[in-house]
């Protein structure tokens, strides 16, 4: 069988083989494959990958010296790179087609420079897109144009940060209130973030075999996510798979609140079973967001999106005197600055409430 996304299969002669695309016509469609053997299947993606390599390196030197289009050159190149997630080849694939490929049309790398990624930028801004979204698409055209050697200066735009909404202590209140009394674990669910933080996608692919109840721990290692159905045979253009989260930072261990455990002690299930459905089918993240709205209409609360769980648990841990290094790992951020950036707003209320500390001497 096949491993996911990797075109690798062992045959009947103890042997792997791996699949690669040796051939496109000048639209990006494949017109050959070409295959590699080995002994492990280590050994064989190791030789499939230095064929991709080759191949890439000859793309490098033939962009410049034809008439290839941005368009085909981009296909390609997404194609051929190596170690993609399949979260974000299905990201880059959605910015390639929809924005980079319908205003570059028929250009060709030739005439690829500074000023027509301008006029690029500005078509961005007058198809009302904003800052974020046009530096994400830009970051994706940066990309390629670094893999493929070509020195063409892009600036990012600058991103504003929002203001972090969290819940009210008396929406806390109700949450807790229900939450604590309720058979139902999905409503219980969203105590548990408002007391760890994770994303929705993290909770929907959480298993009772990541929660330690001993030692007081959750394990975050994976995370439900829809990506692009690579599969010619399917006719569904997108598939939700369980996966590794994007990055290593967002693999942590979380460590379980002793005010929630005896509530969260009494749902136990099976090892195997999904937290949300104690059975063995995942609930989608689509699915759960609609439970959670429904949950919020039905408490007379404002219809919040998810993540002002996570931003209310971030928020109420600074307040309570966690230290931002810690909270930076419990969230999964990269960086300490990244927690900073985003919760800037309490640290400078945490600073007034402790130099108001310093009193006059009577």
């Amino acid at each position: 069988m096949s491993k996911k996304g990797e075109n690798i299969t062992k045959r009947k002669d103890g042997r792997y083989e791996a699949r690669f695309v040796k051939e496109r016509d000048e639209n990006g469609n494949i017109k050959k494959y070409g295959f590699v053997y080995a002994k492990t299947y280590l050994e064989v993606k190791k030789k499939r990958d230095e064929k991709i390599k080759n191949y890439s390196k000859e793309q490098q030197r033939e962009l410049r010296s034809n008439d290839k289009t941005i368009s085909s050159a981009i296909k390609n190149w997404l194609e051929f790179k190596i170690s993609i997630k399949d979260s974000t080849y299905t990201n880059y694939y959605s910015i390639i087609n929809s924005k980079i490929i319908p205003f570059f049309n028929n250009k060709t790398i030739k005439e690829l420079d500074e000023n027509l990624i301008l006029k690029f930028v500005k078509y961005l801004q007058q198809i009302n897109l904003g800052n974020k979204r046009i530096k994400d698409i830009l970051l994706v055209l940066k990309q390629f144009l670094k893999d493929n050697n070509i020195n063409i200066k892009i600036n990012l735009p600058k991103v504003e940060s929002k203001k972090i909404e969290t819940l009210k202590i008396n929406e806390i209140s109700i949450v807790e209130n229900v939450a604590k009394k309720t058979d139902d674990v999905k409503i219980f669910a969203i105590l548990l973030v408002l007391f760890t933080g994770i994303r929705i996608g993290e909770l929907c692919a959480l298993t009772w075999q990541d929660i330690d109840l001993n030692n007081k721990i959750i394990h975050i290692n994976k995370t439900l996510i829809r990506v692009k159905n690579k599969d010619s045979n399917n006719s569904m253009k997108t598939k939700i798979i369980l996966d590794s989260p994007k990055t290593k930072y967002s693999i942590r261990d979380i460590p379980i609140n002793e005010t929630i455990l005896p509530y969260l002690k009494k749902f136990k299930s099976e090892n195997s079973h999904f937290f949300l459905t104690r059975n063995n089918i995942f609930m989608t993240t689509k699915q759960y967001y609609s439970f959670y709205l429904k949950f919020l209409k039905s408490s007379s609360l404002p219809k919040y999106n998810f993540h002002i769980l996570r931003h209310t648990f971030a928020t109420r841990s600074l307040l309570c005197g966690i230290d931002i290094k810690t909270l930076s790992e419990i969230l999964g951020h990269s960086s300490v600055k990244i927690t900073l950036d985003l919760y800037v707003h309490v640290r400078e209320n945490e600073k007034l409430m402790q130099i108001n500390k310093l009193k006059l001497v009577e």
